[in-house]
């Protein structure tokens, strides 16, 4: 079994993020970035491995952005195929359209 925490880079140390801390992680050119209410840390590894790590707890909702689930609030739609998801702290990330079905089945919507 995996420990429920994430190695992140602060002040030049790894630092050992609690998981329940993370609300979402997403990559940026050539850097995952994980997000807490606190502000955005770098950590190692790609997010598709991140990703594999951290589901089922954690979902794909596009493939720049991997989110957890304890923290989503509300599906938003934007249009017929577009929504983003509502997050603690007024944050949102994108849901991808060929996301929407995965997510629907996973949580019963």
């Amino acid at each position: 079994m995996l420990a429920a925490v994430l190695p992140v880079v602060l002040e030049g140390e790894i630092r050992l993020l609690p998981l329940s801390e993370v609300l979402y992680c997403y990559a940026d050119a050539d850097r995952t970035l994980v997000v807490t209410p606190q502000g955005e840390l770098p950590t190692r590894g790609t997010l598709a491995s991140l990703a594999a790590r951290l589901e089922p707890g954690f979902f794909r909702s596009h493939r720049a952005y991997l989110v957890n689930l304890d923290h989503v609030r509300a599906v938003i739609p934007w249009t017929r195929n577009a929504y983003s998801l509502a997050l603690e702290g007024r944050k949102e990330v994108p849901l991808s359209k060929y996301r929407v079905k995965a997510l629907r089945d996973l949580v019963g919507w």
